[in-house]
Protein backbone atom coordinates (compact mmCIF):
# COMPACT_ATOMS: atom_id res chain seq x y z
CA UNK A 1 0.00 0.00 0.00
CA UNK A 2 1.73 3.14 -1.17
CA UNK A 3 0.67 6.46 0.28
CA UNK A 4 1.74 9.72 -1.32
CA UNK A 5 1.24 13.34 -0.45
CA UNK A 6 -2.32 14.55 -0.37
CA UNK A 7 -2.32 18.34 -0.43
CA UNK A 8 -5.35 20.23 0.82
CA UNK A 9 -5.11 24.03 0.68
CA UNK A 10 -6.05 25.48 4.04
CA UNK A 11 -4.53 28.96 3.75
CA UNK A 12 -2.24 30.69 1.27
CA UNK A 13 0.23 33.57 1.43
CA UNK A 14 1.79 34.54 -1.90
CA UNK A 15 5.51 35.27 -1.86
CA UNK A 16 6.61 36.78 -5.16
CA UNK A 17 10.19 36.85 -6.46
CA UNK A 18 11.63 34.34 -3.98
CA UNK A 19 15.30 33.53 -4.35
CA UNK A 20 16.23 29.90 -3.76
CA UNK A 21 19.09 27.57 -4.40
CA UNK A 22 18.10 24.05 -5.53
CA UNK A 23 20.55 21.26 -4.80
CA UNK A 24 20.38 17.54 -5.54
CA UNK A 25 22.39 15.78 -2.83
CA UNK A 26 25.05 14.56 -2.51
CA UNK A 27 26.31 17.01 -5.15
CA UNK A 28 28.05 20.05 -3.64
CA UNK A 29 25.76 23.06 -3.47
CA UNK A 30 25.73 25.15 -6.63
CA UNK A 31 26.27 28.88 -6.62
CA UNK A 32 23.47 29.32 -9.17
CA UNK A 33 20.58 31.36 -7.78
CA UNK A 34 17.16 30.64 -9.26
CA UNK A 35 14.44 33.26 -9.12
CA UNK A 36 10.90 31.95 -9.36
CA UNK A 37 7.45 32.44 -7.98
CA UNK A 38 6.94 30.67 -4.65
CA UNK A 39 3.85 29.98 -2.64
CA UNK A 40 3.56 29.23 1.03
CA UNK A 41 0.74 26.79 1.83
CA UNK A 42 -0.61 24.60 4.58
CA UNK A 43 -1.14 21.06 3.30
CA UNK A 44 -2.30 17.77 4.78
CA UNK A 45 0.50 15.25 4.70
CA UNK A 46 -0.24 11.54 5.21
CA UNK A 47 2.70 9.48 6.45
CA UNK A 48 2.24 5.69 6.81
CA UNK A 49 2.89 4.32 10.27
CA UNK A 50 2.60 0.88 11.86
CA UNK A 51 0.18 0.88 14.81
CA UNK A 52 -1.21 -1.75 17.14
CA UNK A 53 -4.62 -2.88 15.90
CA UNK A 54 -7.44 -2.16 18.32
CA UNK A 55 -10.05 -4.63 19.55
CA UNK A 56 -12.32 -5.55 16.63
CA UNK A 57 -10.79 -2.79 14.50
CA UNK A 58 -11.37 -3.48 10.81
CA UNK A 59 -8.35 -3.39 8.52
CA UNK A 60 -10.46 -1.73 5.83
CA UNK A 61 -13.92 -0.21 5.95
CA UNK A 62 -16.09 1.64 8.46
CA UNK A 63 -18.75 0.21 10.77
CA UNK A 64 -22.12 1.96 10.67
CA UNK A 65 -24.80 2.15 13.32
CA UNK A 66 -27.87 4.08 14.40
CA UNK A 67 -29.82 5.07 17.49
CA UNK A 68 -33.58 4.81 16.93
CA UNK A 69 -34.67 3.82 20.44
CA UNK A 70 -36.55 7.14 20.84
CA UNK A 71 -38.05 7.26 17.36
CA UNK A 72 -41.75 6.40 17.64
CA UNK A 73 -42.27 6.87 13.88
CA UNK A 74 -40.07 3.77 13.40
CA UNK A 75 -41.51 2.00 16.47
CA UNK A 76 -38.02 2.36 18.00
CA UNK A 77 -37.00 -0.47 15.65
CA UNK A 78 -33.52 -0.56 14.08
CA UNK A 79 -34.74 -3.00 11.43
CA UNK A 80 -37.27 -0.46 10.18
CA UNK A 81 -34.47 2.08 9.92
CA UNK A 82 -32.40 -0.42 7.93
CA UNK A 83 -35.31 -1.18 5.59
CA UNK A 84 -35.97 2.53 5.06
CA UNK A 85 -32.36 3.44 4.19
CA UNK A 86 -31.65 0.13 2.43
CA UNK A 87 -28.50 -0.55 4.42
CA UNK A 88 -27.52 -3.03 7.13
CA UNK A 89 -26.16 -1.40 10.29
CA UNK A 90 -23.35 -3.02 12.28
CA UNK A 91 -24.38 -1.38 15.57
CA UNK A 92 -27.66 -0.97 17.38
CA UNK A 93 -27.11 2.03 19.64
CA UNK A 94 -28.75 2.10 23.08
CA UNK A 95 -28.55 4.40 26.10
CA UNK A 96 -28.15 3.10 29.64
CA UNK A 97 -28.86 4.98 32.84
CA UNK A 98 -30.18 2.30 35.15
CA UNK A 99 -31.49 -1.21 35.59
CA UNK A 100 -33.81 -2.29 32.82
CA UNK A 101 -32.61 0.18 30.19
CA UNK A 102 -31.12 -2.73 28.20
CA UNK A 103 -33.67 -5.50 27.93
CA UNK A 104 -33.47 -9.19 27.11
CA UNK A 105 -35.56 -8.52 24.02
CA UNK A 106 -33.10 -5.93 22.71
CA UNK A 107 -30.15 -8.25 23.18
CA UNK A 108 -31.93 -11.17 21.52
CA UNK A 109 -32.89 -8.92 18.61
CA UNK A 110 -29.23 -7.99 18.20
CA UNK A 111 -28.34 -11.69 18.00
CA UNK A 112 -31.09 -12.40 15.50
CA UNK A 113 -30.14 -9.41 13.35
CA UNK A 114 -26.37 -10.15 13.52
CA UNK A 115 -25.95 -6.76 15.12
CA UNK A 116 -23.62 -5.60 17.87
CA UNK A 117 -25.03 -3.66 20.84
CA UNK A 118 -23.45 -0.23 21.30
CA UNK A 119 -24.40 1.00 24.78
CA UNK A 120 -23.89 4.62 25.84
CA UNK A 121 -23.60 5.00 29.62
CA UNK A 122 -24.28 8.51 30.84
CA UNK A 123 -22.26 9.83 33.77
CA UNK A 124 -23.87 9.94 37.22
CA UNK A 125 -23.20 13.33 38.81
CA UNK A 126 -22.84 11.61 42.20
CA UNK A 127 -20.10 9.34 40.78
CA UNK A 128 -22.30 6.37 41.64
CA UNK A 129 -21.19 3.05 40.08
CA UNK A 130 -24.46 1.27 40.82
CA UNK A 131 -25.62 1.54 37.19
CA UNK A 132 -22.41 -0.23 36.11
CA UNK A 133 -23.19 -3.18 38.37
CA UNK A 134 -26.69 -3.29 36.90
CA UNK A 135 -25.36 -3.10 33.35
CA UNK A 136 -22.85 -5.89 33.93
CA UNK A 137 -25.59 -8.06 35.39
CA UNK A 138 -28.09 -7.24 32.63
CA UNK A 139 -25.61 -7.91 29.80
CA UNK A 140 -23.77 -10.89 31.32
CA UNK A 141 -26.95 -12.93 31.79
CA UNK A 142 -28.35 -12.18 28.33
CA UNK A 143 -25.50 -11.82 25.85
CA UNK A 144 -22.19 -13.57 25.25
CA UNK A 145 -21.09 -11.84 22.04
CA UNK A 146 -18.98 -8.64 21.70
CA UNK A 147 -20.56 -5.47 23.06
CA UNK A 148 -19.32 -1.90 22.68
CA UNK A 149 -19.75 0.30 25.76
CA UNK A 150 -19.28 4.08 25.50
CA UNK A 151 -18.36 5.01 29.04
CA UNK A 152 -19.23 8.47 30.37
CA UNK A 153 -19.09 10.77 27.31
CA UNK A 154 -17.30 14.01 28.17
CA UNK A 155 -19.09 17.33 27.62
CA UNK A 156 -19.23 20.80 29.14
CA UNK A 157 -21.11 19.50 32.19
CA UNK A 158 -18.64 16.77 33.12
CA UNK A 159 -16.88 18.57 35.98
CA UNK A 160 -13.48 17.98 37.59
CA UNK A 161 -11.08 16.01 35.35
CA UNK A 162 -9.37 14.12 38.18
CA UNK A 163 -12.64 13.07 39.81
CA UNK A 164 -13.95 12.03 36.42
CA UNK A 165 -10.88 9.88 35.65
CA UNK A 166 -11.06 8.13 39.02
CA UNK A 167 -14.77 7.41 38.45
CA UNK A 168 -14.10 6.21 34.92
CA UNK A 169 -11.27 3.93 36.08
CA UNK A 170 -13.46 2.20 38.68
CA UNK A 171 -16.23 1.62 36.14
CA UNK A 172 -13.82 0.49 33.43
CA UNK A 173 -12.28 -2.12 35.73
CA UNK A 174 -15.72 -3.45 36.69
CA UNK A 175 -16.71 -3.81 33.04
CA UNK A 176 -13.50 -5.54 32.04
CA UNK A 177 -13.61 -7.86 35.06
CA UNK A 178 -17.08 -9.20 34.30
CA UNK A 179 -17.63 -8.76 30.55
CA UNK A 180 -14.98 -10.63 28.58
CA UNK A 181 -16.18 -9.36 25.20
CA UNK A 182 -16.58 -5.69 26.09
CA UNK A 183 -14.95 -3.00 23.96
CA UNK A 184 -14.85 0.24 25.96
CA UNK A 185 -15.10 3.57 24.14
CA UNK A 186 -14.05 6.87 25.70
CA UNK A 187 -15.63 9.85 23.95
CA UNK A 188 -15.80 13.64 23.93
CA UNK A 189 -18.12 16.27 22.54
CA UNK A 190 -16.97 17.96 19.33
CA UNK A 191 -17.01 21.37 21.01
CA UNK A 192 -13.93 22.49 22.97
CA UNK A 193 -11.93 19.33 22.25
CA UNK A 194 -8.72 20.98 23.46
CA UNK A 195 -10.13 21.19 27.01
CA UNK A 196 -11.60 17.70 27.00
CA UNK A 197 -8.21 16.09 26.35
CA UNK A 198 -7.55 16.64 30.07
CA UNK A 199 -10.17 13.97 30.79
CA UNK A 200 -8.43 11.23 28.82
CA UNK A 201 -7.94 8.31 31.25
CA UNK A 202 -4.95 6.80 29.41
CA UNK A 203 -4.41 4.21 26.70
CA UNK A 204 -4.58 1.32 29.17
CA UNK A 205 -8.22 2.14 29.96
CA UNK A 206 -9.50 2.87 26.46
CA UNK A 207 -10.16 0.50 23.54
CA UNK A 208 -11.61 3.01 21.05
CA UNK A 209 -11.87 6.83 21.12
CA UNK A 210 -15.17 8.45 20.15
CA UNK A 211 -16.42 11.88 19.12
CA UNK A 212 -20.02 13.08 19.55
CA UNK A 213 -21.16 15.69 17.05
CA UNK A 214 -24.64 17.09 17.62
CA UNK A 215 -25.19 19.92 15.13
CA UNK A 216 -28.34 21.91 15.97
CA UNK A 217 -29.55 24.98 14.15
CA UNK A 218 -29.89 26.85 17.42
CA UNK A 219 -28.42 26.50 20.89
CA UNK A 220 -30.31 28.28 23.69
CA UNK A 221 -32.19 30.17 20.95
CA UNK A 222 -28.93 31.49 19.55
CA UNK A 223 -27.69 30.43 16.12
CA UNK A 224 -25.25 27.53 16.44
CA UNK A 225 -21.83 28.60 15.14
CA UNK A 226 -19.32 26.13 16.66
CA UNK A 227 -16.43 25.17 14.38
CA UNK A 228 -17.13 21.44 14.21
CA UNK A 229 -14.54 20.85 11.47
CA UNK A 230 -11.79 22.31 13.62
CA UNK A 231 -12.91 20.20 16.58
CA UNK A 232 -12.94 17.01 14.53
CA UNK A 233 -9.50 17.72 13.10
CA UNK A 234 -7.96 18.37 16.52
CA UNK A 235 -9.58 15.24 18.00
CA UNK A 236 -8.32 13.12 15.12
CA UNK A 237 -4.74 14.34 15.18
CA UNK A 238 -4.61 13.92 18.96
CA UNK A 239 -5.69 10.26 19.00
CA UNK A 240 -5.02 8.84 15.51
CA UNK A 241 -1.89 6.97 16.56
CA UNK A 242 -3.31 5.75 19.87
CA UNK A 243 -6.60 3.95 19.20
CA UNK A 244 -9.19 3.19 16.51
CA UNK A 245 -11.57 6.13 16.21
CA UNK A 246 -15.35 6.30 15.93
CA UNK A 247 -17.81 9.12 15.35
CA UNK A 248 -19.91 7.83 18.21
CA UNK A 249 -22.82 10.18 17.69
CA UNK A 250 -23.58 12.22 14.56
CA UNK A 251 -26.84 14.18 14.73
CA UNK A 252 -27.74 16.76 12.09
CA UNK A 253 -30.76 19.02 12.57
CA UNK A 254 -32.90 19.62 9.51
CA UNK A 255 -35.70 21.40 11.39
CA UNK A 256 -35.76 23.71 14.41
CA UNK A 257 -38.78 24.75 16.44
CA UNK A 258 -36.96 27.94 17.43
CA UNK A 259 -37.84 29.58 14.12
CA UNK A 260 -39.88 26.70 12.59
CA UNK A 261 -37.67 26.44 9.51
CA UNK A 262 -36.41 23.46 7.53
CA UNK A 263 -32.82 23.29 6.30
CA UNK A 264 -32.86 20.16 4.16
CA UNK A 265 -30.14 21.24 1.73
CA UNK A 266 -27.79 22.10 4.60
CA UNK A 267 -28.48 18.71 6.21
CA UNK A 268 -27.72 16.95 2.91
CA UNK A 269 -24.38 18.77 2.73
CA UNK A 270 -23.51 17.74 6.28
CA UNK A 271 -24.40 14.10 5.63
CA UNK A 272 -22.07 14.17 2.64
CA UNK A 273 -19.37 15.74 4.79
CA UNK A 274 -19.52 13.15 7.59
CA UNK A 275 -20.04 10.06 5.43
CA UNK A 276 -17.94 10.95 2.37
CA UNK A 277 -15.42 13.74 2.99
CA UNK A 278 -14.49 12.66 6.53
CA UNK A 279 -13.73 8.98 5.72
CA UNK A 280 -11.47 10.08 2.87
CA UNK A 281 -9.62 12.65 4.97
CA UNK A 282 -9.39 10.76 8.27
CA UNK A 283 -8.46 7.14 7.53
CA UNK A 284 -8.42 5.80 11.10
CA UNK A 285 -12.08 6.60 11.71
CA UNK A 286 -13.52 3.09 11.71
CA UNK A 287 -17.13 3.72 12.75
CA UNK A 288 -19.93 6.27 12.32
CA UNK A 289 -23.15 6.16 14.37
CA UNK A 290 -26.18 8.28 13.46
CA UNK A 291 -28.50 9.54 16.21
CA UNK A 292 -31.92 9.44 14.54
CA UNK A 293 -34.03 11.31 17.07
CA UNK A 294 -36.45 14.23 17.25
CA UNK A 295 -35.54 15.95 20.52
CA UNK A 296 -39.20 16.82 21.08
CA UNK A 297 -39.76 13.11 21.76
CA UNK A 298 -37.05 13.11 24.41
CA UNK A 299 -37.88 16.36 26.20
CA UNK A 300 -40.70 18.88 26.25
CA UNK A 301 -37.97 21.49 25.75
CA UNK A 302 -36.54 19.74 22.66
CA UNK A 303 -36.32 22.09 19.69
CA UNK A 304 -34.19 20.26 17.10
CA UNK A 305 -35.21 17.40 14.82
CA UNK A 306 -32.23 15.19 13.93
CA UNK A 307 -34.21 12.40 12.24
CA UNK A 308 -32.89 11.77 8.76
CA UNK A 309 -35.48 8.98 8.53
CA UNK A 310 -38.32 11.53 8.42
CA UNK A 311 -37.17 13.22 5.19
CA UNK A 312 -37.09 11.47 1.82
CA UNK A 313 -34.18 13.54 0.53
CA UNK A 314 -32.08 12.71 3.60
CA UNK A 315 -32.99 9.02 3.37
CA UNK A 316 -31.96 9.01 -0.30
CA UNK A 317 -28.69 10.79 0.49
CA UNK A 318 -27.84 8.36 3.28
CA UNK A 319 -28.68 5.38 1.07
CA UNK A 320 -26.46 6.64 -1.74
CA UNK A 321 -23.60 7.29 0.66
CA UNK A 322 -23.88 3.74 2.02
CA UNK A 323 -23.85 2.34 -1.52
CA UNK A 324 -20.73 4.13 -2.69
CA UNK A 325 -18.70 4.08 0.54
CA UNK A 326 -16.71 1.27 2.11
CA UNK A 327 -19.14 0.70 4.97
CA UNK A 328 -19.51 -2.49 6.99
CA UNK A 329 -22.86 -3.85 8.16
CA UNK A 330 -21.46 -6.39 10.61
CA UNK A 331 -18.65 -6.59 13.15
CA UNK A 332 -16.01 -9.08 12.12
CA UNK A 333 -12.91 -10.61 13.66
CA UNK A 334 -9.80 -9.54 11.75
CA UNK A 335 -6.47 -11.31 12.01
CA UNK A 336 -3.16 -9.61 12.68
CA UNK A 337 -1.83 -7.45 15.48
CA UNK A 338 -0.54 -4.49 13.47
CA UNK A 339 -1.98 -2.09 10.91
CA UNK A 340 -0.38 0.37 8.53
CA UNK A 341 -2.25 3.65 8.97
CA UNK A 342 -1.57 6.94 7.15
CA UNK A 343 -1.04 9.49 9.93
CA UNK A 344 -2.36 12.94 9.09
CA UNK A 345 -0.27 16.07 9.73
CA UNK A 346 -0.98 19.62 8.60
CA UNK A 347 2.30 21.36 7.80
CA UNK A 348 3.49 24.54 6.05
CA UNK A 349 5.29 24.01 2.75
CA UNK A 350 6.92 26.05 0.03
CA UNK A 351 5.80 25.44 -3.55
CA UNK A 352 8.62 25.99 -6.05
CA UNK A 353 8.00 25.20 -9.73
CA UNK A 354 5.12 22.91 -8.77
CA UNK A 355 7.10 20.93 -6.16
CA UNK A 356 6.41 20.94 -2.42
CA UNK A 357 9.25 21.54 0.05
CA UNK A 358 9.05 21.22 3.84
CA UNK A 359 11.34 22.96 6.33
CA UNK A 360 14.25 21.02 7.83
CA UNK A 361 12.74 20.98 11.34
CA UNK A 362 9.52 19.38 10.06
CA UNK A 363 11.48 16.91 7.94
CA UNK A 364 13.47 15.78 10.98
CA UNK A 365 10.33 15.28 13.10
CA UNK A 366 8.02 13.69 10.53
CA UNK A 367 10.65 11.57 8.77
CA UNK A 368 12.94 10.92 11.72
CA UNK A 369 14.06 7.49 10.47
CA UNK A 370 15.47 8.85 7.21
CA UNK A 371 18.90 10.17 6.37
CA UNK A 372 17.63 13.38 4.83
CA UNK A 373 21.08 14.32 3.56
CA UNK A 374 20.20 12.22 0.51
CA UNK A 375 16.99 14.14 -0.20
CA UNK A 376 16.74 16.99 -2.69
CA UNK A 377 16.50 20.39 -0.97
CA UNK A 378 16.46 24.13 -1.48
CA UNK A 379 18.10 26.83 0.62
CA UNK A 380 15.54 29.59 0.96
CA UNK A 381 16.03 33.31 1.55
CA UNK A 382 14.67 33.02 5.11
CA UNK A 383 17.83 31.10 6.00
CA UNK A 384 16.11 27.73 6.34
CA UNK A 385 16.66 24.57 4.34
CA UNK A 386 13.59 22.93 2.75
CA UNK A 387 13.40 19.31 1.56
CA UNK A 388 11.34 18.03 -1.35
CA UNK A 389 8.22 16.34 0.06
CA UNK A 390 7.71 13.84 -2.75
CA UNK A 391 11.27 12.54 -2.32
CA UNK A 392 10.80 12.31 1.45
CA UNK A 393 7.53 10.36 1.07
CA UNK A 394 8.96 7.97 -1.52
CA UNK A 395 12.07 7.27 0.58
CA UNK A 396 9.91 6.75 3.69
CA UNK A 397 7.53 4.39 1.88
CA UNK A 398 10.41 2.37 0.48
CA UNK A 399 11.96 1.96 3.92
CA UNK A 400 8.83 1.29 5.98
CA UNK A 401 6.05 -0.20 3.88
CA UNK A 402 7.11 -3.83 4.02
CA UNK A 403 4.19 -6.27 4.44
CA UNK A 404 2.84 -6.44 8.00
CA UNK A 405 0.94 -9.46 9.33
Amino acid sequence: MKKTLIGVLLCTALLVGCSSEIVDQPVIASETILTSECEEKLVDLYIPNHVEKGLLEPVQGIYTGAYVESNSALDNDIKKFEELVGSKQAFRVMQYQGSGDVTSRQMLECLANKQTPYIKIMMNQDYDTTPIYHLVSDVKTKYKEPVFIELYPVNRETGDPEAYKAYYKTSYELIKKHLDNAVVVWSVDIEDVSSYVNYYPGNNMVDWVGLNAYLPQYESRTEYTANYKEGLDLWYKTFQSEKPLILSGVAISHYSRVDHTYQIAEAVNLLNYFYDTVPKSYPRIKGILYIDVDMAEVSSEGKEDYTLSSQKELVSTYHNLMEKGNFLGEIEEFSGATLTVPMKYTVPVLVVDGEYYVAKDYAHVLFNTLDIRKIQYIDYVDGNRYYQVQSLVEAYNTKHLSPVH
